[in-house]
């Protein structure tokens, strides 16, 4: 029988080594520095105590005449003591300084390095997980509390270990005095302590529940606050529409969360009402025993700040313990999403990747279908592109030509069938060598708000140094022009996010993506729907230039446009995931087939 999930999480919150882990390897030095501070910061209030009691006694002690000055050989005892409680109260005060600081240089520093756990391991993970609303749910939780857990329950730690010393310190001075004491202050903290530890298991389970709510809250405040929306919520005056939607969603969250909060705050007054009455019945006691004569002034008023601060100490140390809780349970989802292993990934034993491509692509028998889905996408497909090759990919919507592209560059593996370079199964290779042999210019390309020359050398970055090169590749796509005509040319940022930025047309943006492309010199160049934003003369222009470049690469193209595609070496028509048909123009108008049919069907829109 399997384990209950929720109770495997509860189970594993008790564990804190893995943040403790996440921290050191974060900031080792802060850490020590820390501890050592604890340390200090634990035994300075019995210190601080004793010498309270010490001053008093000594005062009481002394005949008491007007005729005392202050430096009085009589009053030099009580004056020692006082500067010795002064000492002691700066060092406090200084080392609390030197902790919030030590925390907050921890806690920055604990962050920026989960960032990076969290991008690393986002950035590897496969293309399918983000169409898995149980990933996105998983990546959104850990992004949410993967920064801030780890320091969170170190810091914590810290702060258990410093009131536990001191609660130990203070404790054995109360047994001293009467071993019930810290009994009483055990007693008085710990309702306060079980209400805090249910809410955070109730907060949890309310918080898996409700986190596909929370990722769509944050959708419509990123609909409503983003450019990618903005013409079409104007246009059709759509911002009140799901204005209304966030809000009935934030209602609902905000209401379920503050019957928590209430919770939370109902065990909070229980946990003080206790701790007040044990602190005045702790009083009466202490001040019957003075009144009867057994303990001085001094001690009375040292044991009651010993009980008084015991029980914050303890209760401190409690609270400590039950926010670690917490923050583990919490922290269960950035172990969750750290689990997850990436399907497409380099093999043991990995084949270099070919110098030079010799045969170039082949798909054989591949099937593909996305997750979840019985529909097969790509249903036995057969093709090759040789070297020196341009082969053009047509067909209706839905038909299956970007899912090939995604397979060819490896973003998905087929369910079945295989793909080839130069004879060797592309699997067998290790993803970013065999990736490296790819130029891709997706129908959805990146628009990067940053500068035209950073926009160029993304497509290889090992040669961003390369201005020449850069340079060459805008120039094969004509948008050398336009950013040679801003002042700051390649430097000048593009797009409006950011300061002093210059726009493009959506055509320029996408030659930039083709620029991009031609940068990257790869043997194997992929362009999807390439031309959709460009006028025909471009378009022309960019594959001519396209053919001249080619040489030995091997090149893939899928267009909507059969002006374009008429001019590859040979055609592949696909339908429901099938070729159906593939030959050059001439052999396939010659047909008489699907392709001869949608080539006429948009040579007459043009009459």
């Amino acid at each position: 029988m399997s384990a209950n999930p929720l109770h495997t999480k509860l189970k594993n919150a008790i564990r804190i080594d893995r943040a403790i882990k996440f921290v050191w390897e974060a900031s080792p030095l802060y850490s020590v520095l820390s501890g050592l501070v604890v340390i200090i910061l634990g035994t300075l209030p019995l210190a601080s105590l004793y010498l309270l009691k010490l001053i008093i006694d000594s005062v009481t002690s002394l005949e008491f005449t007007s005729d005392i000055g202050i430096w009085d050989p009589r009053f030099f005892t009580p004056l020692t003591y006082i500067g010795m409680a002064c000492g002691v109260g700066l060092l406090t005060a200084f080392f609390n300084f030197l902790s919030d600081y030590l925390k907050k240089a921890q806690s920055l520093t604990v962050s920026d390095h989960m960032f990076s756990i969290l991008h690393e391991k986002s950035s590897r993970a496969d293309l399918a997980f983000y169409e898995s609303p149980k990933y996105r749910d998983t990546l959104f939780r850990a992004q949410r509390e993967g920064p801030y857990r780890p320091t969170s329950i170190v810091s914590g730690l810290f702060s258990a270990c410093q009131s536990g010393a001191s609660f130990i310190a203070v404790a054995w001075l109360l047994i001293r005095f009467n071993p019930i004491l810290p009994v009483i202050m055990i007693i008085a903290t710990l309702p306060g302590v079980l209400l805090r530890l249910n809410y955070s298991e109730k907060i949890y389970s309310w918080q898996e529940k409700r986190t596909e709510d929370e990722r769509r809250s944050h959708y419509f405040h990123y609909m409503l606050t983003g450019d990618t929306h903005a013409k079409e919520f104007r246009l059709f005056n759509l911002g009140q529409h799901f204005i209304d939607q966030f809000k009935v969603l934030r209602t609902l969250l905000k209401t379920e969360k503050l019957w928590f909060e209430k919770t939370r705050a109902f065990g909070d007054f229980i946990a003080q009402s206790s701790a007040i009455v044990a602190v005045f019945g702790s009083f009466a006691y202490i001040g019957l025993r003075t009144a009867q004569g057994t303990i001085t002034l001094g001690d009375m008023v040292m044991y009651f700040q010993a009980f008084q601060k015991g029980l914050g100490f303890l209760k401190t140390l409690l609270e400590s313990c039950a926010q670690m809780y917490e923050d583990n349970l919490f922290l269960s989802h950035l172990y969750e999403f750290l689990k997850l292993e990436p399907t497409i990934a380099a093999p043991k034993n990995p084949r270099t990747v070919p110098l030079n491509i010799q045969k170039g692509i082949r798909f054989e028998n591949v099937i593909f279908s996305y997750q979840n889905q019985v529909k097969k996408v790509i249903n036995c497909v057969n093709f090759s592109i040789k070297p020196g090759e341009i082969v053009a990919l047509v067909g209706e919507n839905g038909s299956g030509k970007s899912t090939i592209v995604k397979l060819l560059a490896r973003l998905y593996d087929p369910k079945s069938g295989t793909i080839f370079l130069d004879d060797q199964n592309i699997k067998e290779f290790n993803p970013d060598a065999f990736r490296k042999k790819i130029s891709v210019v997706f129908q959805d390309h990146i628009r990067y708000q940053l500068s035209a020359n950073e926009n160029i050398f993304l497509g290889n970055v090992t040669e961003k140094d390369n201005l020449e090169k850069i340079k060459s590749a805008a120039k094969k796509t004509d948008i050398g022009k336009k950013i040679e005509s801003f002042p700051d040319q390649y430097n000048t940022t593009l797009g409006r996010w950011f300061k002093s930025g210059e726009e493009l047309s959506i055509g320029q943006w996408q030659m930039l993506a083709i620029s991009r492309a031609f940068f990257r010199d790869s043997d194997i160049v992929i362009l999807d729907e390439p031309s959709s934003a460009l006028d025909p003369r471009a378009e022309t222009a960019i594959f001519n230039k396209l053919k001249q470049l080619i040489n030995n690469k091997a090149a893939l193209i899928i267009s909507h446009r059969y002006s374009t595609v008429k001019m590859a070496d040979k055609i592949l028509v696909l339908e429901n995931g099938r070729i159906i048909e593939q030959g050059n123009h001439k052999e396939l108008i010659k047909k008489d087939g699907t392709y001869a049919s949608l080539y006429q069907a948009q040579a007459n829109s043009y009459i």
